[in-house]
């Protein structure tokens, strides 16, 4: 190497690329202003050192590219860590858990929370919740987030009543006598949401650092917001651009130059980003590493609720075929205005019926310029064996989350009963060709990325207890680390970013076992950690 001498060098057991099922290794990298620029063996680069080089030797422990989610909520795994858990939460416990923080808060706060799932709220417990918060206005998401139960007060303030009607993409439950329950599917949610209080300002801010600092602790470099649902309730500069995009971009200097950060925003708001000169992929203006995102929008429902948009009738609810959000001509029209504006379309699918949907409206659009970063399908958890080589033919990215289906097997088993097979069909996707880039969708799910190659492997979470879950669908842990890396690269068009071969962005992680263990993939993989993390060459964490 010719030039300067090197900023830093670390050596260790290097994974310098997964990509294609092969893992490329090395003994040692150096970098310099921020970039990778050669690897090779460790006595040749120690002598490249000079005397403000810093040298890190780890030669027991793996050294990997930083992991990219493909797929979170910041804002939401945020605001989580201040509300009220609900998940695993039943029964008594339930009315008594959010009596306690409805009791606790001053009078008008709104008692926000999140992790319900349906049996928590069968029966009369809506009724039963109602009485446990008496006259604090709550909003309680399900596990899944496509479900809420609202309060009588938040109704009231929503103005939802007797005689509302379902919104379109959505549902209002209502008892026997066809009075609201409370209990909000999909499009119906927003109608809450647009009065509810959130947490904002410098509580939320705090609660986004801890964020960023776990995702770091696991070897997480890189993330793609995922945007919200609606685009009302914005702030600030960035107000048009919805809630959760508005409250990141005014944090930025937060996360900037810490994490790799592409900010998602909702389609309704594809003309105001366009407006504010955003495109996908490209950064933005005064940052390092922050850059626009997709515009993301909503196909179907989910799982969970039983509203993610199928075929054939859910086994567990007989007749029940999910909601369809958009229709062929919303869909036609979302894509040709992120055409339009060089913004990239996220569209959440999750049902077969869904995901069949936006591959038509893909399949009839004009091609996208090959400048923007492709679109992107969300979710994929039931396809038609006839679609599964169309995102590949379309070069759209599989944008899927490994431990959805170690969290949702036995659902599957009872409402997807007669076509478990077709349900998160990784290996397929990967054998015909398609991009696949993986993530968590926390608060959903954990964002820790070792429990979701776990997931990828073994279709499980460490722990479980039981066997692999449907094999025949998981990955190898080759192609495991490629979604977590060079996939994600790959769906930004970052021929420099995924891997850390020469010219690549210096993002790494050192972790806390050696790469022998790593590549086991066994239960072992549930207690890796990052000991170090380095984002363009700079340590952003240690532990």
């Amino acid at each position: 190497m010719s030039g300067p001498a090197p900023d830093l060098i670390v050596s260790g057991q290097v994974l310098l690329r997964a990509q294609g099922g092969v893992l490329r290794t090395a003994a040692a990298l150096a970098v310099r202003d921020g970039r990778v620029v050669v690897t090779g063996e460790r006595e040749e680069l120690l002598a490249m050192a000079g005397p403000r080089t810093r040298v890190v030797e780890e030669p027991d422990l793996a050294v990997v590219p930083g992991l990219h989610d493909f797929h979170l909520h910041l804002v939401g795994m945020a605001r989580l860590r201040r509300e009220l858990p609900l998940d695993g939460v039943r029964g008594d416990e339930l009315l008594a858990a959010v009596g306690r923080a409805a009791g606790s808060r001053p009078g008008g706060d709104w008692l926000r929370g999140r992790g319900w799932d349906e049996a928590a709220l069968a029966g009369d417990a809506p009724r039963r919740l109602a009485a446990a918060v008496a006259g604090t206005p709550a909003l309680l998401y399900s596990h899944d987030a496509h479900s809420a139960w609202a309060s009588p007060g938040a109704l009231a303030s929503a103005g939802i009543g007797p005689g509302t009607a379902d919104p379109a993409g959505g549902r209002i439950e209502r008892d026997a006598g066809g009075r609201p329950t409370g209990i909000l599917r999909e499009r119906a949610t927003d109608l809450v949401e647009a009065v509810a209080g959130r947490l904002r300002g410098e509580v939320l801010d705090s609660a986004l650092d801890e964020v960023v600092g776990q995702l770091l602790a696991w070897g997480v470099t890189a993330a793609a917001d995922a945007g919200d649902t609606a685009a009302e309730n914005g702030t600030g500069t960035f107000a048009a651009l919805g809630d959760r995009a508005s409250l990141l971009l005014a944090a930025a200097s937060r996360v900037d130059g810490r994490l790799r950060l592409a900010v998602g925003f909702p389609a309704a708001a594809i003309e105001p980003a366009a407006g504010l000169g955003l495109a996908t992929g490209h950064m933005l203006p005064g940052h390092r590493t922050l850059r626009a995102g997709w515009a993301k929008a909503y196909a179907d429902g989910a799982l969970g609720s039983r509203t993610g948009a199928t075929f054939d009738p859910y086994t567990c609810q007989p007749g029940g075929t999910g909601i369809l959000r958009l229709g062929p001509e919303e869909l036609d029209e979302l894509v040709r205005a992120g055409r339009r504006h060089a913004i990239g379309l996220a569209v959440h699918a999750i049902g077969d019926r869904a995901a069949g949907a936006v591959l038509d409206a893909m399949e009839r659009a004009v091609h996208r310029s090959p400048d923007v970063p492709a679109d992107r399908v969300e979710h994929l958890q039931l396809l038609r064996p006839a679609d599964r080589a169309r995102l590949a033919a379309l070069d759209l990215t599989a944008s899927v989350q490994p431990v959805h289906a170690a969290a949702d097997r036995d659902v599957v088993e009872a409402c997807w009963a007669d076509r478990t097979a077709l349900a998160y069909p990784w290996r397929s996707l990967a054998a015909a060709g398609a991009r696949l880039a993986f993530g968590s969708d926390a608060p959903i799910e954990t964002a820790n990325p070792w429990h979701g190659l776990f997931a990828a492997v073994h279709r499980r979470v460490p722990g479980d207890g039981r066997s692999d879950w449907r094999p025949s669908e998981s990955v190898g842990v080759e192609t495991g680390l490629a979604a977590y890396t060079t996939g994600p690269a790959l769906a930004l068009g970052r021929a420099d970013e995924g891997h850390l071969e020469a010219g690549a962005r210096a993002d790494l992680a050192i972790l806390n076992v050696s790469l022998d263990t790593l590549l086991a993939a066994d239960e072992r993989l549930g207690v890796v950690r990052a000991r170090a993390t380095f984002v363009d060459g700079r340590e952003v964490h240690r532990s």
